[in-house]
């Protein structure tokens, strides 16, 4: 969606696959974002100020990143892991079949997560039937510099975050550095590409 000086989108509502809510994130960068007056700072660098130059923000509920977040400027995707519970496993096999990454094993002993495979996409803690497994900590993935083009690259890995002001905080600071530190001519995408401190 465009708005004055930026684009913010967001992956489908009501989506069964959702790991973490993002409307009121949403909301809340829109309005942060529309406070900074990007349009008129992107007028006094490019003069006609074309798609482009335009920040693109997108936000994703999930791993799965239907909304694209990683061909953005700033990506960011909601996790939930796992948490393995006291309450018995009816070894139905659910959490296993569920996981599209493989990272679920049912071995003599239990349940056992492989976290370097598992995304914390939330898929197998919403068809536990026993309680076995349940949400952990949730929060946001944070990737930063992607863009599609003549030159596409895929966004980098940021980091973690828990909240929603976390978020909003690395937004509104990357882009105010931009802002006060960008060349006259220099697109957001390649302020953000030579920036590694950002990362």
């Amino acid at each position: 969606m465009k708005h004055s000086g930026f684009e913010l989108e967001h992956c489908r509502p009501n989506c069964p696959k959702l790991a973490r809510n993002w409307n009121t994130l949403f909301e809340a960068l829109k309005t942060n974002l529309a406070e900074l007056n990007i349009q008129e700072t992107l007028e006094r660098k490019f003069g006609q100020v074309l798609h482009h130059h335009i920040p693109k923000i997108c936000i994703a509920g999930c791993p799965n990143g239907c909304s694209q977040p990683d061909i953005k400027d700033f990506g960011i995707s909601g996790y939930v892991t796992p948490q393995i519970t006291e309450a018995p496993c009816t070894e139905c096999n659910a959490c296993v079949r569920s996981c599209l990454e493989g990272a679920i094993t049912l071995e003599q002993n239990g349940i056992v997560i492989d976290n370097n495979r598992c995304l914390s996409c939330g898929n197998c803690q919403s068809v536990c039937p026993s309680g076995t497994l349940t949400k952990g900590e949730s929060g946001w993935n944070l990737r930063i510099g992607g863009r599609v083009g003549r030159h596409p690259r895929f966004a980098t890995f940021a980091g973690q975050v828990s909240n929603d002001e976390e978020v909003i905080a690395w937004v509104l600071e990357t882009i105010q550095n931009y802002i006060n530190n960008g060349l006259a001519q220099e697109r957001l995408t390649h302020f953000l590409e030579n920036r590694t401190d950002l990362i």
